[in-house]
């Protein structure tokens, strides 16, 4: 936001135009006053000087109101990073992420079992090729067991993250 947009902006402008409107209501003020004429030149000078200082003097409470508004935003700024860690702090400790952390843990594990008897299974297989199709077979078939158990564990993952992403958004706004 720049600060031509902003309302300490505006408040400023708008001080410095009511100052201009009331000192242009002066001559026609000072007609209908009796005043000796020593009198209406030293207001008129009074004035002239007060209408020279009126920029400094809307600049210093424009500087002001700047800083003011940044100190605000400064401050809000650390409220909202406040409350986004504390948002993230309750989600990571909710019971449904631990249990996602943990299940995800288990289906890496057991997908590196998979990949371990899948290697092993084809090395066996490689090496008994000529002996026995039995012995291929039991490869395959462990192959296919620790495969299937590492889906079912990918299947308990993503209902754990489901779980944990619900939860995560009761979290949110709270």
């Amino acid at each position: 936001m720049t600060i031509t947009k902003s309302k300490p902006f505006y408040a400023v402008a708008g001080a410095g135009d009511l100052a201009v409107k009331k000192l242009r209501e002066v001559p026609t003020r000072l007609q209908t006053i009796k005043v000796d004429r020593k009198g209406i030149e030293d207001t008129i000078s009074t004035l002239q000087v007060e209408t020279k200082a009126l920029p400094a003097k809307a600049q210093t409470v424009a500087i002001g109101l700047v800083g003011d508004v940044a100190e605000r935003a400064e401050g809000v700024y650390g409220d909202l990073i406040t409350r986004g860690r504390s948002v993230v702090t309750r989600i990571r400790r909710q019971k449904s992420t631990q249990d996602l952390k943990a299940q995800a843990s288990t289906t890496v594990r057991r997908t590196k079992a998979a990949t371990t008897t899948a290697k092993k299974a084809a090395a066996s297989t490689k090496s008994s090729a000529r002996g026995t199709a039995t012995t291929a077979k039991k490869s395959a078939a462990a192959t296919k067991k620790a495969a299937k158990t590492a889906a079912t564990s990918a299947g308990q993952t993503a209902t754990a993250a489901t779980q944990a992403a619900a939860d995560a958004s009761d979290k949110v706004g709270s």
